[in-house]
């Protein structure tokens, strides 16, 4: 097929069109994901919570942003409400019958990506049966860190290693 230059030009039109067309639809989708990491970082506290099931316990855990939490519950938690501190909380329940908190001991880390390492200084929190243990870090804005939470369980001795990362924002 011969190409003349009308055919290049037309071509060379297409190819722009579609790759305006390409740029528009990516600038949207951007757009609509950073909405969505906006929500995404208003709702941390659902996105950051999780727990595992290991024989005869549940383990529940999460980390969040300071400001996420409710000022009387800060403030009962003698935790300050700042936009670079971050609050770990782990609890563990039995996994039968009406999820009756277990005693545990609660050690770990939080590290950034270039290495640093806080060390989770947990405080045990009891309200009725409820027990918590809560610790303090710092972060910066966007920052990614990785926690590393060992619960013993008192009453076994079994110790159960936690492991997750999470991306924190200021706010």
């Amino acid at each position: 097929m011969r190409l003349n230059f009308k055919t290049v030009m037309t071509m060379f039109a297409c190819r722009w069109k579609c790759f305006f067309l390409v740029a528009v639809v990516l600038f949207a989708s951007s757009a609509c994901s950073k909405s969505e990491l906006q929500n995404a970082k208003c709702d941390q506290l659902a996105v950051a919570g999780t727990s595992v099931t290991v024989p005869e316990h549940e383990l529940d855990y999460k980390a969040l942003n300071s400001t996420s939490l409710n000022a009387e519950v800060a403030k009962l938690y003698g935790v300050d409400q700042d936009e670079t501190l971050g609050v770990v909380m782990v609890s563990v329940y039995q996994s039968e019958g009406q999820g009756i908190a277990v005693e545990t001991c609660v050690s770990g880390s939080a590290t950034n990506l270039i290495g640093q390492i806080n060390q989770l200084e947990f405080e045990e929190i009891r309200e009725g049966a409820a027990i918590y243990h809560i610790s303090t870090f710092r972060f910066t804005h966007k920052e990614p860190m990785t926690f590393r939470v060992d619960v013993a369980i008192v009453a076994s001795g079994e110790t159960h290693k936690l492991k997750w990362n999470q991306k924190f924002w200021r706010g």
